[in-house]
């Protein structure tokens, strides 16, 4: 399985979901989406990990780039609905101290 992109408007939050994998081979186009979504500096961005089966090294730097960047332009993100595998790497990479993540969008959306 590839890695796919999509975005929704929840109230006055992007959301973007994240589905398949993302590792070496999907983190550039990823990473050159993510930016190309982020251009107009929207100012709460919700990530959704919901559907994401597998993060790599490589995948949790496209996620800490596109943080930085929503820092820069002083945007909030919350990162939602990992689980399994892919919560496993977020928490032993110390990416639960970096971000805000949430068990659920719901929850993630709320914290705004």
């Amino acid at each position: 399985m590839t890695m796919n992109i999509s975005t929704r408007d929840v109230g006055d939050v992007l959301a973007i979901d994240i589905a398949g994998k993302l590792d070496t081979n999907t983190s550039d186009a990823a990473l050159d989406e993510l930016l190309l979504l982020l251009r107009e500096s929207p100012e709460q961005v919700l990530i959704n990990l919901g559907p994401l089966e597998f993060v790599s090294s490589a995948g949790l730097r496209v996620i800490l780039r596109a943080a930085k960047r929503i820092r820069g332009y002083s945007g909030r993100l919350k990162v939602a609905g990992a689980s399994g595998p892919v919560k496993e790497v977020l928490e032993i990479s110390g990416f639960d101290s970096l971000l805000d993540l949430y068990e659920s969008e719901q929850q993630a959306i709320e914290s705004f």
